[in-house]
C-alpha cells in the first residue's frame, strides 16, 4: 500500500509515453490536447494541493483521498507533458532520417547526372535504399533533367505558422521551408 500512489503515477505517465508514440502523426492534434489538458489539470492539481493541504493540518480522513488525488492531477499534468515531447522526439528522428538519406542521395544524383546528362527521373532506390517515412508516405522526388527537388509535408511546420512543406532544391542546395 505503501508504493500505491507511485505505481498509480508512473501508470500515468507512461500513458503519455505511449500516446505520443501511438498518436506521432498528428502531433499538430498531440499540442491540442496536451495544451487543453495543461490549462485544465494545472490549476485543478494546484487546487485540490492547497485543499489536501488544508484538510492535511486539520488531520481529516479526507486529507488522504485529495491527496492521491493530487498524486493523480500531478502525473496527469507529467504525462502530458511526456506526451508532447515524445511525439516531438518522434518527429525530429522522422526528419533527421529525411536530411540523411537526401545528404547521400545529393552526391549519387550528381554522379549520375555527370555520366549520363541528365538527373535520373526516380530515384535509384536500388543503390540509395527505400526512402525513409516522410518522404515514402508524405513527399516526393521530382526531377526535369537538369534539376531536382525533395519535399515532403511535416504537420508540426504546418503548426509554426507555414503549409507544412519542407523542400530541398538542387540548385539552392539548402532545406527551405514556406515559413
Amino acid at each position: 500500500m505503501k508504493y500505491l500512489k507511485h505505481v498509480l503515477s508512473l501508470v500515468i505517465v507512461s500513458v503519455g509515453v505511449i500516446q505520443g508514440v501511438i498518436l506521432q502523426n498528428d502531433l499538430f492534434g498531440d499540442y491540442l490536447w496536451t495544451l487543453e489538458g495543461l490549462a485544465i489539470f494545472v490549476p485543478l492539481s494546484l487546487l485540490i494541493g492547497l485543499v489536501a493541504l488544508g484538510f492535511v493540518l486539520a488531520r481529516r480522513r479526507i486529507g488522504k483521498i485529495l491527496s492521491y488525488s493530487l498524486v493523480i492531477s500531478c502525473s496527469c499534468v507529467a504525462s502530458l507533458v511526456v506526451f508532447e515531447m515524445t511525439g516531438g522526439l518522434i518527429d525530429r528522428w522522422k526528419v533527421d532520417a529525411v536530411e540523411n538519406y537526401v545528404a547521400r542521395a545529393v552526391p549519387l544524383l550528381d554522379q549520375i547526372k555527370q555520366k549520363e546528362g541528365a538527373y535520373p527521373p526516380e530515384l535509384p532506390v536500388d543503390r540509395l535504399g527505400e526512402p525513409p517515412e516522410l518522404l515514402r508516405n508524405y513527399g516526393s522526388y521530382d526531377a526535369n533533367g537538369s534539376t531536382f527537388k525533395f519535399e515532403y509535408l511535416n504537420e508540426p511546420a504546418e503548426w509554426a505558422g507555414g503549409e507544412g512543406l519542407i523542400e530541398f532544391d538542387s540548385a539552392t542546395r539548402k532545406w527551405m521551408d514556406d515559413r
